[in-house]
């Protein structure tokens, strides 16, 4: 009973996103496919922050990275959008691993500044670099050819949301299944008590590296589909506010939860597209007050809202009686 309560959230979600096309012109199918794929982002990084309790200010490196894989892939080799989400999810597992390696015994405040400084050592690096176009960004990307859904004579922004869609539910599938499984359990374990997990024999900083490959993974492949669908990249997507962004998402999803960063995360850049040209800057302060607001009334973020909701006791069936006597 109560997985077909968690399954039930999730598919209507789904429901909803698959009927988006029917009833939203091409600027709000855009725009929520921009959303979509940040949701994408927050999920991965969720399996950091919720899971192995390890908060990160840089990831906005593995979106750059994944982003610049996939559109220099397709500038210099390949169009093939399949290509690019290949080399984006292994240039996203290396630098997890880089990562993992150099803040192996970090945690907490130690490791979220060091995944900050690493993140702005690849912000400057994408500024200061011909390859990727410095400050200008990376230009001249081809549009990706998505045969099987251009086939059917889709509007190009119908068929690129259907492909980050199809793309959101797989990560989303694999995650999930990545967490449930055995190597899920012992990254929870890792972040609830730590000393007991090494007395069982695990060794936590491979657990905790385990988890950063699975959340880097995730947010390159996102990094890669934001390329794809803008067909231009700069250094600005790697600045420290993408980062703060993401972190945001999660906290207002549920750090916990896969499904409440996704929908989260398509709330925020939905707010944000639709109100920047009416508040501008503002969208900081509205963003900080979000958060407060959530912390404040919502701890366990949107998921957390709903695993109360399924969680309130039914009436038996004595007190209904009572009621109809």
């Amino acid at each position: 009973m109560k997985s077909r309560t968690r399954i039930i959230p999730t598919v209507a979600v789904l429901v909803v996103l698959a009927l988006a096309p029917l009833f939203l012109d091409s600027y709000s199918l855009d725009v929520l496919t921009g959303g979509l794929i940040y949701g994408l982002m927050a999920m991965g990084l969720a399996v950091l922050v919720g899971q192995a309790g390890l908060p990160s200010l840089g990831h906005a490196a593995f979106l750059g990275v994944g982003g610049y894989a996939a559109g220099l892939l397709a500038v210099h080799v390949t169009a093939n959008p399949l290509a690019g989400l290949l080399a984006a999810a292994l240039v996203g597992a290396v630098l997890s691993v880089l990562l993992g390696v150099i803040s192996m015994r970090a945690q907490g405040i130690y490791f979220l500044m060091v995944s900050l400084a690493v993140a702005e050592l690849i912000h400057a690096i994408t500024m200061t670099t011909d390859f990727t176009g410095g400050d200008n960004g990376l230009s001249g990307i081809p549009t990706p050819e998505i045969p099987a859904l251009d086939a059917l004579g889709l509007p190009h922004v119908v068929s690129v949301y259907w492909y980050v869609l199809v793309v959101a539910v797989v990560v989303l599938i694999l995650v999930q299944l990545l967490v449930a499984a055995p190597l899920g359990r012992a990254i929870t374990g890792s972040a609830d008590n730590a000393d007991r997990m090494r007395a069982l024999g695990y060794n936590i900083a491979t657990v905790r590296v385990s988890a950063l490959v699975i959340s880097g993974v995730a947010v390159a492949v996102g990094g890669a589909l934001l390329t794809q669908k803008d067909v231009f990249i700069a250094p600005t997507a790697l600045a420290p506010d993408t980062s703060i962004l993401l972190l945001v998402m999660v906290l207002v999803g549920g750090a916990r939860s896969l499904v409440g960063p996704l929908i989260a995360g398509i709330g925020l850049v939905v707010i944000r597209s639709y109100t920047s040209s009416t508040i501008g800057d503002y969208w900081v302060r509205a963003l900080g007050a979000i958060f407060v607001l959530t912390v404040y009334f919502l701890p366990n973020g949107l998921a957390g809202l709903l695993s109360r909701r399924r969680a309130a006791p039914e009436p038996s069936t004595s007190e209904e009686a009572v009621r109809v006597g």
